[in-house]
């Protein structure tokens, strides 16, 4: 068979883990989801996605000048903001999924329980060591998800502020 013969850029295999991943996490939504917690109201992504960002911006945002930053509601805001079709609007969704992906915990930590659903320290531990695994699919996913955070902090106005930029 020739598409086993030949190999993947990691690119590729990055964006085909994360829709297997997202797959994985649409067949059992709600994994993550603290439904105490409030929620804003959303327009661009759903509750799951949103307390995905929330745990991300825990680990990936502490120390940033802006102390009450809502990364969940920034991916909101990034994904409605935009006209429509974007087609990087899809590959976020699959990236604000693999944080509660029970499938993203088997292959890539051997364990049945997703990045999420851990404490904030064993949360910050397991981001920690896909920074500096020998897996590139870890490291890769660990930079994305870093980049992509960083990027939306750096976008807020609130942030612009604090750095001095009035524009």
């Amino acid at each position: 068979m020739k598409l086993l013969e030949s190999e993947f850029s990691r690119n590729t295999f990055l964006k085909i883990s994360l829709k297997a991943f997202a797959i994985t996490s649409l067949s059992i939504e709600g994994v993550n989801c603290g439904n105490s917690l409030a929620t804003p109201a959303l327009k661009g992504i759903s509750v799951e996605e949103y307390f995905n960002m929330r745990s991300l911006a825990e680990i990936f945002l502490e120390g940033s000048p802006v102390a009450d930053f809502d990364l969940g509601k920034a991916l909101d805001d990034y994904v409605y903001g935009h006209p429509s079709p974007l087609p990087t609007k899809d590959l976020v969704h699959e990236l604000a999924g693999a944080p509660s992906s029970i499938l993203a915990a088997l292959i890539l930590d051997f364990s049945f329980t997703p990045l999420v659903k851990l404490s904030r320290e064993d949360r910050e531990k397991r981001l920690l060591s896909w920074k500096t695994s020998a897996s590139q699919t870890k490291r890769g996913l660990f930079g994305v998800l870093r980049q992509f955070s960083m990027y939306l902090l750096s976008s807020s106005k609130e942030y612009q502020k604090s750095i001095g930029y009035e524009g």
